[in-house]
C-alpha cells in the first residue's frame, strides 16, 4: 500500500475520484481535460473544489437516517396524542418520501378534513395519488393547488398537474399547462415536457426548438444552477439526438 500514500499514487486517487464524479454528473466538457492533463494533482484538485464539494453532503447518512427516525417516532406519538394539521401533514411528507403513499394519502387527507385550503397537504395528497396510479383523483387536489397559485413550490404543482393530464392522455391540456408555466417563467421541467408531446403529435420543429431552449439558458445561470440543470440537459440533449437535431 506504499504507492498509495506517493505523490503518485495520490495523484491516481485524485483523478479517479473526480473522473467518476465527472462521468456521473457531466459537467461542462472542458472539465475531463483538467481532471487528466493539467498538473496532475492540481487539476483534479481544482475540479473537486469548485464542482464537488459546493454540493456535497456533509452529514454522514447513518447520522441522517437516525434524525429522520427520532423525527417520525416524534410525530407519530403527537398524531396520537395531540393531532393537529401541521403535525399530520408533515409526517404524511415524511412517510411519502419513504414511499408509503398509502398512508400519505390517508394522512394528507385527515390534514384537509382540519384545514381544507391548506395546499402543501393539498400538493402532497395529490401527489401520492399519481404515484398510486390514481390520476383521475390526483387531477382534482393538483389542479386546485394550481389555480390557486399558479408558483406553488415553484411550479411542482403545475408540472405534476402537466404529467397527470398526460396519464390520462389528456395532452391538450397537459400542453396548455406546460405552456401557463412557460409565459411566467423559463423552468425546464416545462420546455422539456411541451418540447416531447410536440414530438408525441409529429411537430419536431417545435419540439426541437424547445429543447434548444433549454441548453441555450444554461450558460447564463450561477454555477450552482447549472449542476441542479444538468439532469434536464442530459435528457434534452438525448431527445434533441433522437430527432436528428
Amino acid at each position: 500500500m506504499d504507492w498509495l500514500f506517493s505523490s503518485y499514487g495520490f495523484t491516481v486517487v485524485l483523478q479517479v475520484l473526480a473522473l467518476v464524479h465527472y462521468f456521473r454528473n457531466r459537467p461542462e466538457w472542458y472539465w475531463f481535460f483538467v481532471i487528466v492533463f493539467v498538473f496532475p494533482p492540481i487539476g483534479p484538485i481544482v475540479y473537486l473544489f469548485v464542482e464537488v464539494l459546493p454540493g456535497w453532503n456533509w452529514r454522514l447518512p447513518v447520522i441522517d437516517a437516525f434524525e429522520r427516525k427520532k423525527r417520525r417516532q416524534w410525530l407519530e406519538k403527537m398524531v396520537v396524542d395531540a393531532p393537529t394539521q401541521e403535525t399530520m401533514a408533515r409526517l404524511a411528507t415524511m412517510v411519502a418520501k419513504e414511499g408509503d403513499h398509502e398512508r400519505a394519502v390517508q394522512l394528507f387527507t385527515d390534514a384537509l378534513d382540519r384545514e381544507p385550503d391548506e395546499l402543501e397537504a393539498r400538493f402532497g395528497r395529490g401527489a401520492s395519488l399519481a404515484a398510486l396510479g390514481r390520476p383521475k383523483e390526483a387531477v382534482e387536489d393538483l389542479r386546485r393547488v394550481v389555480e390557486q397559485d399558479p408558483s406553488f413550490k415553484f411550479y411542482r404543482a403545475a408540472l405534476e398537474l402537466a404529467a397527470v393530464y398526460e396519464t390520462l392522455g389528456e395532452d391538450e391540456q397537459a400542453a396548455k399547462t406546460y405552456q401557463a408555466i412557460l409565459d411566467r417563467t423559463t423552468v425546464s421541467g416545462a420546455y422539456y415536457g411541451l418540447g416531447a408531446l410536440q414530438a408525441k403529435h409529429g411537430n419536431q420543429d417545435e419540439a426541437k426548438r424547445l429543447l434548444q431552449e433549454i441548453l441555450a439558458k444554461q450558460p447564463g445561470l450561477p454555477r450552482y444552477l447549472r449542476r441542479q440543470e444538468r439532469p434536464w440537459v442530459r435528457k434534452a440533449k438525448a431527445m434533441l439526438k433522437t430527432l436528428g437535431a
